[in-house]
């Protein structure tokens, strides 16, 4: 080997290894923003963030080794809520039953990513719709984030009302939420990150959260035992399991297929999809064995792949310093509510976005468009949401004879979810 071609390498390899820093800075707020999420579902926050931070490195070690790509798994933001806000505390599963129902997911994920039904389920859903889903799901996270900040809080005569805007916490969301918005229209590579660290520092000089509170002995690294393999499977004959593992599948099915097919075609990696999109259903059973929300590949990824991240160098990086975050739980407790609230917000007008993508179709897409958007927030159920935007698609197309309009699947899709409304009201 010439002085050249090992200069070369050494390049790429420093290249890589920035590559996958850049990504795992744009994405560790997850770390804190799911464990605040999952909080709601029942698990304590020390659990929820080891266990989040053992399945983004499991699974993100386990996509470079196998598929040699530069690409992060993490729990989804909108997938953590359809988790907590609609099958724990809306079904009314336990969280233990919903990890069963992500570790079932993920078998079925799996199987299907295996097989030649990927591309058939592709083509089954209107784009609109999968758009429609996202829209709505992103304005569910918005919701949430203005809740958790108090700039959104209960009226009795109107539901919901304007909070108090000269409390410190409000304000506090506000200017982090300022921050956040600046460094991302300048395109700073961390910019989440980095606002939360400013937005924690004003949180310490406004005294709503202090250094006093940092305590390295408080941090219990037992309380991962409490998720680790505490999936239960006891409810798994119920209708509320079933249409949980059905949810979960199709969420997380349509979210990894449309981000992989993205980001692979940038790497000019298309022939590597089937391998990769099959350690994406993979990683949700090890999400479901490890005690977190289901995964995706995360958007993040585009960060990374845009400072030169091609492979698995770039993946090892990342998932080495998730390992190496478990070393600052303590520190992220600091972090207040009222910044990652901030967080939430952006994170749902980011997913708002989608409703950009969507095509002028006919006034039935239009409807069951709306229907979805409306719906998911409203209900704070994202189930409740798709079900019924696809279930008056299909109606409506029938009845206008268009029923060749319809996939076979999205007639499955839709009897299914008809089948669970039909059961929900009968119980």
């Amino acid at each position: 080997m010439n002085q050249q071609t090992l200069t070369l390498q050494q390049n790429n390899i420093k290249t890589e290894v920035l590559a996958g820093m850049t990504t795992f800075i744009s994405s560790a707020y997850i770390i804190m923003t799911n464990a605040l999420i999952l909080s709601d579902a029942g698990i304590s926050s020390d659990a929820a963030m080891i266990a989040t931070i053992f399945t983004c490195a499991v699974s993100t070690f386990l996509m470079g080794l196998v598929s040699n790509t530069p690409f992060i798994v993490v729990p989804g933001m909108g997938i953590n809520s359809l988790f907590t806000y609609t099958i724990v505390n809306s079904m009314g599963l336990s969280w233990q039953s919903a990890l069963a129902a992500v570790f079932v997911s993920g078998i079925i994920f799996t199987i299907i990513a295996s097989t030649k039904i990927t591309p058939i389920l592709m083509k089954s859903i209107p784009n609109n719709l999968k758009h429609a889903i996202t829209a709505g799901v992103g304005f569910l996270i918005l919701f949430i984030g203005l809740q958790k900040s108090g700039l959104v809080i209960s009226n009795e005569n109107t539901l919901v009302g304007l909070g108090n805007l000269g409390s410190k916490e409000v304000i506090l969301t506000l200017i982090t939420l300022l921050i956040i918005f600046i460094l991302d229209l300048r395109k700073v590579s961390g910019g989440i990150l980095i606002s939360i660290l400013i937005g924690t520092a004003l949180a310490i000089i406004m005294n709503i959260t202090s250094l006093d509170n940092l305590d390295f002995t408080a941090f219990n690294i037992n309380e991962f035992k409490n998720v680790f393999l505490n999936l239960s499977f006891r409810d798994i004959f119920t209708v509320p399991f079933f249409m949980a593992v059905l949810s979960i599948t199709v969420v997380i099915v349509f979210e990894n297929m449309g981000i992989l097919y993205g980001m692979l075609g940038t790497l000019n990696k298309e022939e590597s999809f089937q391998r990769t999109f099959a350690l994406a259903g993979i990683s949700n059973m090890i999400a479901g064995v490890f005690g977190t929300s289901p995964t995706i590949v995360a958007a993040e990824n585009f960060s990374g792949i845009s400072s030169g991240g091609k492979g698995k160098v770039s993946a090892l990086t990342s998932g080495i310093l998730f390992l190496l975050s478990l070393f600052l739980i303590p520190v992220l407790k600091l972090i207040p509510n009222s910044v990652i609230s901030s967080v939430l917000i952006f994170i749902g007008i980011l997913m708002i976005q989608t409703f950009f993508d969507l095509e002028k179709g006919d006034i039935i897409e239009t409807i069951s468009i709306a229907i979805i958007i409306t719906v998911i927030p409203l209900t704070y159920n994202i189930v409740n949401g798709i079900a019924s935007g696809f279930i008056i698609y299909t109606i409506l197309n029938i009845a206008s004879n268009q029923y060749k309009k319809v996939s076979p699947a999205m007639y499955i899709l839709t009897g299914l979810f008809l089948l669970n409304f039909i059961l929900s009201t009968s119980m």
